[in-house]
């Protein structure tokens, strides 16, 4: 299943009243044992959670499991697609969704009433939809970024007939140091007929923000990083007032590089250009208090009234790995030991239940880029208002 936000959609809807499986792995080529080590956190966490659910639920869950063993070979499989890998599975329902992609998630082990979304929003900070247009004396290559990976999906080519062009191959006449027209210039009249073949590439590459604009509604895209020659990224980049996206231009040459490389190559500028976006966007949160809640409660009250416009989370706050810890099991029937813990979970899944409101209502999710603060009194949540 692609992430994106039909994807978000159905996974935050996805509620079974017997309980939600929601298996994370995190395939990471690097990690060295006997067998794969996101496996045995697997194995472990399914034992562990097994054991402690209820005999109703401990019979459903064993009978969906031994359904889903295909499934499970494949999630932890180390020549399977992707790095971070999510399975999500109704066990009354069977409903089951897989999620694979290139971006690292962390080891996890869920069941409850509804699926468990926060590694999944985390990565997707990280790894947003982002269009990648390389732009060269050939036209304009368009490829697809999202969670550690790139696809090349598109292209403009750029064709002129200049079969009737006329190359003046002369000395042309200039103008002397002393103002007559005796001195003689030695350059070939060629310079002429590339710059008019250049004005016509610039024309042609400003006349593609239809197309541009065709993409980012297709494959929504937040951010659109044009490359190339200066002259041509201008050229590209100058019709697209009001654009949708974020446009980011880049001075790097790509047009010969494959699509792994133009994203290796890009991907500082893009996480650059994230973190300047979102640090934009807490300073408009701080600027417009009249605009703007702030703190869970607030926010869950404005969405509660559908006046949320977009739902800003901070990542440390509440959707960092690093406070559910990695094989962690999540399960009602399994109370967290640690305070600081159980405080994760609680945050975590307040959060998802504002995701899903703020989704339900068409606004705008926000996961702000690590490091990216909105004021400290807002406990990591805020939303934009539409009144």
């Amino acid at each position: 299943m692609p992430m994106d936000r039909e994807t978000q959609l159905r996974l935050v809807k996805l509620r079974d009243d017997t309980g939600v499986l929601s298996l994370y792995v995190n395939a990471d080529p690097r990690q060295e044992g006997s067998q794969p080590p996101w496996k045995t956190r697997l194995d472990q966490g399914l034992k562990q959670l097994h054991e402690a659910v209820d005999n109703g639920t401990r019979a459903a869950l064993g009978r969906r499991l031994e359904e889903l063993k295909l499934d499970l070979e494949q999630l932890v499989r180390p020549g399977a697609p992707g790095i971070g890998r999510a399975l999500f599975v109704g066990l009354a329902s069977g409903q089951t969704y897989g999620v694979e992609m290139q971006t690292p998630l962390t080891d996890r082990v869920v069941l409850a009433p509804r699926s468990h979304i926060a590694p999944m929003f985390g990565a997707w900070a990280e790894g947003s939809p982002t269009g990648i247009a390389v732009v060269d004396g050939k036209g304009m290559r368009l490829l697809d970024s999202r969670f550690g990976k790139c696809e090349e999906i598109s292209g403009l080519h750029f064709a002129l007939d200049t079969a009737e062009w006329r190359v003046m191959k002369g000395p042309s006449a200039t103008r002397s140091a002393w103002g007559g027209r005796d001195g003689i210039s030695a350059n070939n009249q060629h310079d002429l007929f590339d710059y008019r073949i250049a004005e016509h590439l610039q024309k042609f590459l400003a006349a593609a923000h239809s197309t541009l604009e065709e993409h980012v509604a297709t494959f929504g895209w937040e951010q659109l990083v044009i490359s190339g020659e200066p002259e041509l990224v201008e050229a590209s980049s100058k019709s697209l007032n009001g654009f949708k996206a974020e446009v980011v231009p880049s001075k790097l040459v790509l047009s010969q590089s494959t699509p792994a490389q133009i994203q290796q190559a890009l991907a500082p500028e893009i996480a650059t250009a994230r973190a300047a976006r979102d640090a934009r966007l807490t300073e408009d949160f701080a600027e417009s208090p009249r605009k703007t809640v702030a703190g869970s409660g607030a926010v869950l009250e404005a969405l509660q009234d559908g006046r949320v416009d977009r739902l800003i989370i901070e990542r440390d706050s509440v959707w960092s790995g690093r406070r559910i810890p990695d094989g962690t099991v999540l399960a009602d029937a399994i109370a967290p030991v640690e305070p600081e813990l159980a405080g994760a979970v609680a945050d975590a899944q307040l959060g998802e239940a504002m995701i899903e409101m703020a989704l339900a209502s068409d606004a705008r999710v926000s996961i702000l880029s690590e490091g990216v603060q909105i004021d400290e009194k807002a406990g990591g949540v805020g939303a934009f208002l539409r009144w």
